[in-house]
């Protein structure tokens, strides 16, 4: 069930400039987005694409640029270290049809950072061991979704999307919560069109064709751009994309596709790693977005969704402390400026 963002004129605004161009929280406590003080706030998202929750509804129950990033652990402490996201492959063999790929997803099209100080992105709240767990009530994809409660505390932030993303982390009891369509009701409990939890001490993934609350059926907090590591200096797993289209398939490690081009064309399948070709220099940007560009070289990111507009979405959480400006520098790269990562056998949606 592909959603399509409407007109905006912020978004047309933002093409245009990009064109020209995690603490956890032991004690019981919560924390938004890892901001110490300022939460972001609802409204409408001007650089968010629609993210999509599956294919049929069923009816189950500033630095100085010249600063170089310094080096960092090997993993982000989300999964276990071997995990998918966790891996580097900078040095694993471009795939056969890399160029195919790119074209198909936009070779002259910038890398748009999808998150600001404003608010607009994919929030997120880390909670505490002894959050309250409230009931969920799904009403789209029930059967493929992980029964509740879940802990969602009564001012979870959503994302200003017409998607509502609601994505809960539960760092001390290990556990990862994520909500696609939500809304909360007036007893605290939540509705959703489907909903996701994932053992983040495991490597377990969804069974085969489930969604998620994107459209890859991965959980989408690893592949968040966050600030607290782009201040720290360093990004130790993968990132998550949106593209304009993508092909009725997916590849490990993605479990469901919900594309329009058909199986085995060019589009990319749910799940495709891309990466920056370590050719390209990276120096004349700031030391926060080296940070980013060296994930994309050494990590990379997932094909996870359709944008319904461009490709190259690269999804990060909202803060008060991004710069706008700086991030819009992204923009100056651009689909050629990627490989596509070697991989293994699409599967059929």
């Amino acid at each position: 069930m592909q959603r399509h963002p409407g007109p905006s004129v912020a978004l047309s605004l933002l093409l245009v400039l990009a064109a020209c161009g995690d603490g956890s929280d032991p004690t019981g406590s919560r924390v938004l987005q890892n901001e110490p003080v300022v939460p972001s706030r609802p409204g409408t998202p001007p650089t968010s694409p629609a993210q999509d929750g599956g294919a049929i509804a069923d009816a189950g129950p500033s630095g100085s640029p010249t600063q170089t990033p310094p080096a960092g652990p090997p993993a982000s402490g989300i999964f276990p270290p071997d995990n998918d996201w966790n891996i580097r492959i900078d040095d694993a063999p471009v795939d056969p049809r890399s160029d195919a790929y790119i074209a198909a997803m936009g070779a002259d099209d910038p890398l748009v950072a999808s998150w600001d100080a404003e608010g607009n992105g994919l929030p997120y709240v880390e909670v505490g061991k002894d959050q309250g767990k409230v009931a969920m009530h799904f009403w789209g994809f029930a059967r493929e979704s992980d029964p509740g409660p879940y802990p969602v505390p009564w001012d979870a932030p959503t994302d200003r999307s017409a998607d509502h993303h609601v994505i809960v982390v539960d760092r001390a009891n290990g556990w990862l919560y994520e909500l696609f369509a939500a809304s909360r009701r007036a007893d605290g409990s939540w509705d959703a069109s489907n909903g996701a939890r994932w053992n983040l001490r495991t490597n377990d993934r969804r069974p085969d064709r489930w969604t998620s609350a994107d459209a890859a059926g991965l959980p989408i907090f690893p592949g968040l751009v966050r600030w607290n590591e782009v201040e720290a200096g360093w990004i130790g797993h993968a990132l998550r994309f949106a593209v304009n289209r993508s092909q009725r398939g997916y590849v490990w490690p993605a479990n469901h596709a919900a594309g329009s081009c058909a199986l085995g064309t060019d589009c990319p399948p749910m799940g495709l790693r891309v990466r920056l070709k370590k050719s390209v220099d990276i120096s004349r940007f700031s030391h926060r977005m080296q940070v980013v560009l060296r994930a994309l070289q050494q990590y990379g990111m997932f094909v996870a969704d359709n944008s319904g507009g461009t490709s190259w979405w690269l999804a990060g959480a909202p803060d008060p402390r991004w710069s706008d400006e700086e991030d819009l520098t992204l923009g100056a790269l651009k689909g050629r400026d990627f490989e596509v990562v070697a991989h293994g056998d699409i599967q059929p949606q």
